[in-house]
């Protein structure tokens, strides 16, 4: 996996997160696709953030993308991961400890 497919995923896991916190992880094309009319019922901030992830993860808004660059993450070494990403691809949580929550911070100020 490459540096550029890890920040993608841990961006669209990051903005799941914000906005769907309890969807699985695969949920993440129904967000880059939804209508712009949720924009109206956001806050600056989150607005902010969805349209700056639209633009960062536009190729992630097809199903197969996602689910891929998901699939390779999941897989991948536990050390590298950002987020802990259940067998069933059902549920994910951030990482809260050490490196890993530096890059949540940075994930966060990349949209801000």
């Amino acid at each position: 996996m490459s540096a550029k497919q890890l920040f993608d995923v841990e961006l669209g896991l990051f903005l799941l997160a914000e906005f769907l916190p309890t969807a699985p992880p695969t949920a993440l094309p129904d967000l880059l696709n939804g209508s712009d009319m949720i924009l109206s019922m956001l806050t600056p901030r989150q607005r902010r953030y969805l349209k700056r992830g639209r633009d960062l993860l536009s190729h992630c808004r097809h199903h197969a993308v996602w689910h891929d660059l998901l699939e390779r993450y999941a897989t991948a070494s536990n050390p590298v991961r950002a987020f802990d990403i259940s067998r069933d691809r059902s549920r994910f949580n951030p990482q809260t400890v050490g490196f890993a929550w530096n890059r949540i911070v940075t994930l966060r100020q990349v949209l801000a």
